[in-house]
């Protein structure tokens, strides 16, 4: 993929990730303020702590880290994939947030 490509998709999925905060916000009454600055999208729970996702645009991967743990994402079609457990991207990001609001998220 090149980096033009690469970039349209980390887009998408930072609008994704701030609609789908907006769902969990407005379905589970759950606070959590969501924060866009260039290639980096940060995630802040009502506890005060954070899950950051960035684009790696050079190595064409998205990363995520939870103060649980950090993950690398590539695409393999038609998903974001982690390189060492294969889940996807939005199970492990619910996972994440689920863990950090204290409730299920999906």
């Amino acid at each position: 993929m090149t980096e033009t490509e690469f970039l349209d998709r980390m887009h998408r999925v930072w609008s994704d990730i701030e609609l789908r905060v907006d769902q969990w916000v407005d379905q589970h009454d759950v606070d959590i303020e969501s924060h866009r600055q260039g290639p980096v999208l940060e995630l802040e729970f009502a506890s005060g702590r954070k899950i950051i996702v960035n684009a790696q645009t050079p190595m064409q991967q998205i990363w995520l880290a939870s103060p649980r743990g950090a993950f690398h994402f590539e695409w393999a079609e038609p998903v974001w994939r982690d390189t060492r457990s294969g889940q996807d991207f939005w199970q492990v990001l619910a996972q994440q947030a689920s863990q950090e609001a204290g409730l299920p998220l999906s």
